[in-house]
């Protein structure tokens, strides 16, 4: 299984930070988490992946959870599309896009999955395999139970 993860909004409240709150202060939630779930890998899908380099990016994460970061999506832009007749489309849910490439390329494309956001709008409306974050909060238990449900409603297909 793959969880597809921003990090601003999710990780950490991405507007409001209050004071004394920290970035990758909802970091130790979702490592709790995953530890209770060895078969969740993780992909980063951040915007952060476009100014970090990988290896800064995995740096965050616990020790013992580093390996189960597989890497990041691409980041596609609307030049990639120019190759397409027509001229480039405009890039709506780029980030369902940069997903469904990351699966496309990956050697196991099938393997359940949900993407944990609080941007909805780089999604197609009603995306089943989104779980949205209030970006003023970053995640919560209740997100991580929503996470569960995706994962296990593929499951069961």
């Amino acid at each position: 299984m793959i969880l597809f993860l921003d990090f601003d909004g999710v990780l950490h409240p991405a507007r409001s930070m209050a004071p004394g709150e920290l970035l990758f202060c909802r970091l130790p939630l979702l490592e709790s988490w995953l530890r209770e779930r060895p078969g969740v890998d993780v992909v980063i899908s951040s915007s952060w992946r476009e100014a970090h380099p990988l290896d800064e990016l995995v740096s965050y994460f616990a020790g013992d959870l580093k390996g189960r970061v597989l890497g990041a999506t691409p980041i596609i832009t609307s030049d990639d599309w120019a190759q397409y007749d027509g001229g480039p489309p405009p890039l709506r849910f780029g980030r369902e896009i940069e997903i469904r490439r990351w699966q496309h390329q990956s050697a196991a494309p099938w393997r359940p999955w949900a993407a944990l956001d609080d941007q909805p709008w780089l999604f197609a409306p009603f995306f089943e395999f989104l779980v949205t974050c209030d970006g003023d909060t970053g995640l919560t238990t209740r997100n991580l139970k929503d996470v569960d449900a995706v994962l296990e409603r593929q499951q069961a297909r």
